[in-house]
């Protein structure tokens, strides 16, 4: 310590004399008089009684140029003009004067402005990224490009139909190390030509994550200094222990999964992982990334049209993964975006005809180009978030999978482009909508935020017994309440204070499913629609110990009355009524305070 102070002090007395002792001192000169019109002079030192002002204007004078005063804050140097009627030869008259120590003629300095300039073609279109028709409808990353935060060192692998990867937007990028083909079995994952042209999904994807910028070829990605790495599992047959195997493919090469898919968004499914998948997600978190845990980000669905709803997406309602809906370049929700509590966020991606798509890599097999101004859906947004993870872990490669979602519903920007967003505030202060989740990500918040995160505690949990109910559900406008209480002495074991993920396991008997309503509301009062009503979905039997989940309790303290709300809406009374057999409640959280939740807002 005392040896930087000393070498501090050296330098500031080496540099002092050059310096003036007040910014009160003469300083007229604040531009060149004109190219080759201006000398920079340095003067000796003045004996006592004479000011270097005076010396400056004597020296200008003998010299015949005019004085234009003090450079700046630099003692001893001044700025001396040529008269326009002057010829003289002024290098040979400074140099014979005994009062200049140095001279030199001023000339126009060449300098560029540090702005981000691509030769990509297709980099203009890519409003997503800058849009400058509609301030503040991009990703807001420029800005973190300029800062030589690009993704290096991280690797995004997409799990999908392959990746073309010897094309020229993804070749430079990519990482065979992290890749591999589970429809063929062998390491190489690139996509099959196919009878409709549609295998390139992937490619298209990872050109939005990683596409190489400044090669004259079609456009760049959000993170063109990352890695990418491709598993083929969507071109073929999909198994349980295939998606397994794809969810812990590599994860100590690969930093994040991209995953743009799901069950049908047919507004009747209800599917999910099965066991093999969700233990691979739950290992994925526990041993991916060195510890930190593997990063999964997946599309929240496209069904919109149908009233479908990322809730009856075991994907989108997990607690390991990362939910990203979509927003159009106007910041509304598109006619095929889904809605549902688990949204943790939304980004940009394609909305009517008359609206801008994604501009992306895509294969240049069959009919591709290798380059489309098509890519479209939340199958395009979730590949954008992914590459806003990537920028996050290279500030700060030490996130865990928590941190990262902390981080998105911290920083999550809430807007106003739809006055029927639904937003609720909930007893953290955190703004979410079930059709925005939290908000529209801000690549340049999440990584400011990155750079100086205290990861929160580890994950806790609270289960309540499976509560058996074996009760009718009343028609409409009746509803069926349940509730449960869970005290501070339920949660000292482990420690939980606030909530992040609230799970609701029900077993429900209906003859026709598309009529239940199912709500659950927090200790706060924040309710969340975890079971909404689709008109497409006619099943017959109801649900079977099927996991609802919400984010929209977030930060909120965990103790209190918890309470399930199931109404239905059947208009005929010749259906059997539906029955709640039983369910079960789970909170996941930590030991933050209440207080701490807050600060963190901050």
């Amino acid at each position: 310590m005392c040896m930087c102070l000393s070498v501090c002090h050296l330098l500031l007395l080496t540099v002092s004399p050059m310096l003036s002792q007040s910014s009160s001192s003469p300083s007229r000169a604040s531009s060149s008089c004109g190219p080759g019109r201006s000398w920079a002079v340095r003067l000796h030192a003045v004996k006592a009684g004479r000011s270097l002002e005076q010396l400056a204007q004597s020296v200008a004078e003998e010299v015949g140029l005019e004085n234009h005063g003090q450079i700046g804050q630099l003692e001893a140097h001044y700025l001396l003009c040529q008269r326009l009627e002057n010829t003289a030869d002024v290098d040979s008259a400074l140099d014979g004067n005994p009062h200049v120590l140095w001279h030199s003629q001023e000339h126009i300095l060449r300098r560029s402005k540090r702005s981000l300039t691509f030769n990509d073609p297709k980099y203009p279109s890519q409003w997503h990224l800058h849009n400058d028709v509609k301030q503040g409808m991009d990703v807001n990353v420029t800005g973190v490009w300029e800062r030589n935060i690009t993704g290096v060192g991280i690797t995004v692998v997409v799990v999908d139909d392959g990746i073309q990867h010897t094309l020229a937007d993804i070749q430079p990028n990519y990482s065979p190390e992290g890749s591999y083909d589970l429809n063929s079995n062998d390491p190489d994952p690139m996509p099959h030509p196919d009878g409709h042209s549609d295998n390139h999904h992937g490619t298209r994807c990872a050109g939005e994550i990683a596409a190489v910028s400044n090669n004259s070829f079609c456009a760049v990605g959000l993170a063109y200094g990352a890695k990418v790495a491709g598993i083929r599992v969507l071109d073929g047959p999909l198994t349980d222990s295939m998606e397994a195997v794809a969810f812990n493919k590599h994860y100590q090469v690969n930093d994040v999964y991209s995953c743009s898919w799901g069950p049908d968004d047919d507004g009747r499914t209800v599917d999910g992982p099965h066991p093999l998948g969700k233990a691979a997600l739950q290992h994925g978190v526990i041993a991916g990334r060195r510890g930190f845990g593997s990063i999964f980000v997946v599309a929240s669905g496209n069904g919109g049209q149908y009233e479908d709803n990322c809730n009856y997406d075991g994907y989108a309602n997990s607690i390991y993964t990362v939910t990203i809906g979509a927003v159009d370049e106007n910041g509304k929700k598109p006619f095929y975006a889904e809605e549902c509590a688990s949204m943790l966020a939304v980004t940009f991606s394609s909305g009517s005809r008359q609206l801008r798509s994604i501009v992306t890599s895509d294969w240049s097999l069959q009919s591709g180009t290798g380059c489309t101004d098509g890519h479209t859906g939340t199958s395009a947004a979730a590949p954008l978030a992914a590459g806003m993870v990537a920028l996050m872990l290279q500030v700060r490669p030490c996130l865990s999978w928590r941190d990262v979602q902390h981080i998105i519903t911290y920083t999550a920007t809430q807007h106003d482009a739809d006055a029927r967003a639904d937003w609720g505030i909930n007893g953290a202060g955190f703004h979410h909508s079930h059709k925005y989740g939290f908000g529209l990500l801000n690549a340049w918040r999440l990584v400011n935020a990155a750079k100086v995160w205290e990861s929160v505690p580890f994950l806790v949990s609270y289960q309540s017994p499976v509560l058996k109910a074996n009760e009718d559900i009343p028609e409409y406008p009746k509803t069926l309440t349940h509730t449960w209480n869970v005290s501070l002495s339920d949660l000292r074991q482990s420690g939980m204070q606030t909530l992040e993920h609230v799970s609701v396991t029900v077993t429900i008997v209906h003859p026709r499913r598309r009529n239940v309503d199912i709500r659950l509301v927090c200790p706060s009062g924040m309710s969340s629609l975890i079971g909404a009503r689709r008109s497409l979905d006619v099943d017959t039997t109801g649900f079977t110990d099927w996991t609802f989940s919400t984010v929209r309790c977030w930060g909120e303290r965990a103790e209190g009355q918890y309470t399930l709300q199931i109404t239905d809406y059947s208009k005929t009374s010749t259906l059997s009524s539906g029955v709640l057999k039983h369910w079960k409640l789970t909170l996941y959280g930590s030991s933050l305070s209440h207080q701490q939740v807050k600060e963190r807002r901050r």
